[in-house]
């Protein structure tokens, strides 16, 4: 029995009994015990026999390691890419970027610093708005801008450590109006100071700010920069308007000038003047309390009356005039004074009412232009009655015409400085000579005439006399100059027609020769005592012609 054990141990069995597999080289024994008490028995299994499961310690390798790698791959590459991007942005520009209207998307500091000086070779500012326009053109690059500076400073601050924000911003911001681009204003009251305002040194900073002061000051000449009824007032809307009122604001020098250094400081192509870039009216009232006085103010006027004069409108009484009158206290509360109608009154009769006395000038039908002054022909206003007549339309708010009362009133109004006369006599002293015009200007008569005697103190007066009145076999009486009691002379005369009250007038003179009526010259030593001596049968005919109340002009 002990001696087939044996032999059935070390020797293979059928398909049904135990294997023994052979230990690998170099391996060792399951433990030391198998090496001592034999082979541990194996179990035997009936049916197909299976592969062990692999333990995966040799050989194969888990999921969670390969994700690992990947991660580790990604954060190389990651950093890569980040220390690139730093390393590029602080060297190069930001997409979208503008410098001096030049696009430096995507350049190194020499292209972009080569780009900037190429877009500033034409740079033109232009300051407008509201009527006033002012140009600046630059010379070349240099004088507005250090190209090299600008783009030092401008990637000094491209914080390259953020570039991938930067970037993000740089590529969704629209390219269509980079800051650099849009108009400077002259309203922000965050301008620095002019002398805190970089530009280059070959920028010549007074000239250009005494070009641009010059045009302010020219445009502001025009604008009492006030808050005043008379420059509220619009005479073609015949009331106060706001648009008006601020038509008078003077611009802000000082804003504009800082505004248009700041636009050339950045190469901004325009500053546009607005609201806030002129100086405020009525100590800074709003739109609103200015236009609340305005309306005051136009319930105040309301007056509009033309003053004629012989079928003519002489003057006009309307907002215009009134609003001249019209004040506006600190509360801008208005008042209508009514005083000054008495100056105004008293203004219009002298300037354009008035004609007696007044210079006038006027073409005698023969060519000859004659301007004379002086006499007692033509208008006269009662001036009294006039302001009164005003005073109550102004409170009336009377709309229509006022015939102007007159003390006197001549044959035609034609304007200051014009004929006023329809029939008249001409006497000119030079030729020694008297006319007589209908008043279409016909020559109805003439004749050669003795005027006064200069020499003797006796000089015929000029002027524009109106004929006082026609007599026939009339005594001239004289002065009492020798102070003999008796008139110096009493001379009877056949046709008396006075202009100078009753003391001067034509008349017949049969006591001249008749070669002195020809002679230019016999005045000045045959001269009368003043009036106009005429031949007698000279003298006739004019009486038959001329009318009292036609106008006598003498004249030099």
């Amino acid at each position: 029995m002990t001696e087939k054990s044996n032999t059935s141990a070390n020797q293979p069995q059928n398909d049904a009994g135990p294997i023994t597999a052979p230990l690998p080289i170099g391996g060792r024994a399951a433990g030391d015990g198998a090496a001592k008490h034999g082979p541990k028995p194996r179990a035997v299994h009936d049916g197909p026999r299976h592969a062990k499961a692999s333990s995966g310690k040799e050989g194969d390798k888990s999921p969670r390691s390969s994700k690992g790698v990947a991660v580790l791959v990604a954060c190389c590459l990651l950093a890569a890419l980040y220390g690139g991007g730093v390393f590029a942005f602080s060297r190069m520009c930001y997409p979208n970027t503008k410098v001096a209207g030049a696009d430096l998307s995507w350049l190194d500091r020499d292209g972009a610093v080569a780009r900037v000086r190429d877009s500033a070779e034409d740079y033109a500012l232009e300051v407008s708005g509201d009527g006033f326009a002012w140009t600046y053109e630059a010379k070349d690059a240099s004088e507005v801008i250090d190209a090299a500076h600008a783009v030092d400073n401008l990637i000094a601050h491209n914080e390259p450590a953020l570039w991938p924000v930067r970037l993000a911003r740089a590529l969704l911001a629209s390219p269509e109006k980079p800051a650099d681009e849009t108009s400077a204003d002259a309203q922000s009251d965050k301008l620095p100071e002019l002398d805190k305002i970089e530009l280059p040194e070959t920028f010549d900073r007074d000239a250009f700010l005494a070009g641009l002061g010059a045009a302010i000051d020219e445009f502001n000449a025009t604008r009492a920069g006030t808050f005043d009824a008379a420059g509220a007032f619009d005479p073609e809307t015949g009331s106060f308007t706001l648009s008006k009122a601020l038509s008078n604001r003077k611009l802000d020098k000082d804003a504009i000038e800082r505004a248009a250094l700041v636009a050339v400081s950045t190469l901004a192509p325009r500053v546009e003047l607005t609201e806030l870039s002129f100086t405020p009216l009525a100590g800074g009232a709003t739109e609103q309390e200015l236009q609340k006085a305005l309306d005051r103010a136009n319930e105040l006027i309301g007056t509009n009356v033309n003053l004629k004069m012989g079928g003519a409108v002489v003057a006009t009484l309307d907002g215009s005039q009134l609003a001249q009158w019209m004040t506006f206290d600190e509360a801008l509360n208005p008042t209508l004074d009514t005083e000054p109608v008495d100056q105004w009154v008293r203004d219009l009769a002298k300037t354009s009412i008035d004609t007696v006395g007044s210079e006038r000038t006027y073409t005698r039908p023969d060519g000859k232009a004659i301007t004379v002054s002086g006499g007692t022909y033509g208008w006269m206003s009662d001036e009294a009655q006039l302001v009164q007549m005003l005073q109550d339309a102004v409170s009336n708010k009377q709309i229509g015409d006022i015939e102007i009362p007159l003390k006197r009133s001549a044959a035609a109004w034609n304007g200051m400085g014009k004929p006023d006369w329809g029939a008249y006599c001409d006497i000119d002293l030079g030729e020694q000579h008297a006319r007589y015009y209908d008043a279409a200007g016909n020559l109805l008569w003439e004749s050669g005439c003795i005027t006064g005697n200069p020499n003797s103190g006796n000089a015929t007066p000029t002027g524009v006399f109106s004929l006082n009145t026609k007599t026939r076999n009339a005594t001239l009486i004289g002065l009492d100059k020798d102070k003999d009691g008796e008139p110096d002379y009493e001379t009877p005369v056949a046709y008396w027609m006075p202009f100078v009250g009753n003391a001067i007038g034509m008349h017949d003179a049969n006591w001249q020769s008749a070669a002195s009526f020809s002679n230019p010259r016999a005045y000045t030593w045959t001269g009368s005592h003043g009036c106009v001596n005429l031949p007698p049968d000279r003298a006739a005919a004019l009486f038959d012609l001329i009318s009292k109340g036609d106008c006598v002009i003498v004249h030099n």
